[in-house]
């Protein structure tokens, strides 16, 4: 896998994920909680920013484009961002950065802390945004939208990228997020996962190749998308068009935290169709980087040689 020259833009909601690891040798007395004496801390890239970091660290190149405050985690962002080779096309908001800290004991996440204000941009942040988008795609084979719906991937910018990306004959994926599908109408990819597309399709799904099948080409339809990817935890993944029925089965043999894994999947499918790939194929080699990740502790990515098997 070579995937040097494949510039990827992603457009979503950006994290900063923190973890604090230590040690748990007691019980509080005060209440039935755990005691974590922590030992280390670390800042990661999380939601769209470490869809960008999984490009990168592919050999790919990525413009990340999005919001974060006017705060100390918003430039710690941009700090890795930088540290990382990422491009980034970032407005700055009212909003203060979303941060989501980890604590960790003994290799388990004991609980997780948000901290987050989620809201709709104002009419000035998404004309922007939208220009900071239509700098940073330029040059781009293919263009990410990572909707965690926390309130940038509206309806209307969704209209404005998706006819952008028209103009200049790149491809979308999207990562979805909610019910709310009508927005990616005209997106040539759809990556949900099996919980997902029971929630769009109105009612719950069985982790079966004929479910699967049935339920993915009524939202095919529905929506007027290209192609469906259905990932499906230990059952692998479907890729489902009007022309196609694809059922990969799963590469990983032990799953430790899928936590990121479905940046893994759209950073990996993108670069892999940025590269020349066959759509089968580009679903294989994402399959098989999403077998890597999930073996490894909190929002993670993978280098070629893991990617390779080396």
């Amino acid at each position: 896998m070579n995937f040097s020259g494949c510039r990827i833009g992603v457009v979503g909601d950006i994290m900063l994920d923190k973890y604090y690891i230590g040690k748990v040798e007691r019980i509080s007395p005060e209440a039935p909680v755990p005691v974590v004496n922590i030992t280390s801390e670390e800042s990661r890239l999380g939601g769209a920013a470490n869809v960008a970091h999984n490009i990168c660290n592919l050999g790919g190149t990525a413009c990340l484009c999005g919001v974060v405050g006017h705060d100390l985690a918003g430039r710690e962002v941009e700090r890795l961002a930088a540290q990382r080779g990422i491009t980034t096309a970032l407005v700055k908001t009212t909003f203060p950065t979303i941060i989501k800290a980890r604590v960790i004991g003994g290799r388990q996440q004991i609980v997780r802390v948000d901290q987050e204000q989620a809201g709709e941009l104002t009419p000035g942040e998404l004309a922007r945004l939208e220009r900071e988008i239509a700098k940073g795609i330029e040059g781009t084979k293919v263009i990410i939208l990572s909707d965690y719906g926390k309130g940038v991937i509206s309806s209307d910018l969704c209209v404005f990228l998706l006819a952008l990306a028209d103009r200049h004959r790149v491809p979308v994926i999207v990562d979805p997020k909610g019910v709310h599908w009508e927005k990616y109408r005209g997106a040539a990819w759809v990556t949900p996962n099996l919980k997902e597309l029971g929630d769009i399709a109105g009612h719950p799904v069985i982790n079966d190749d004929r479910a699967v099948e049935e339920s993915g080409r009524e939202v095919l339809r529905r929506y007027g998308i290209d192609r469906l990817l259905v990932t499906r935890s230990e059952r692998g993944m479907s890729l489902l068009s009007e022309a196609t029925t694809l059922h990969i089965p799963t590469q990983a043999q032990e799953v430790f935290d899928v936590s990121g894994a479905g940046d893994t999947v759209v950073a990996t499918l993108a670069l892999a169709l940025a590269a020349g790939l066959p759509e089968d194929e580009a679903v294989r080699v994402a399959n098989r980087a999403a077998g890597v990740v999930v073996r490894k502790m909190g929002t993670a990515t993978l280098t070629v040689d893991e990617l390779n098997g080396l």
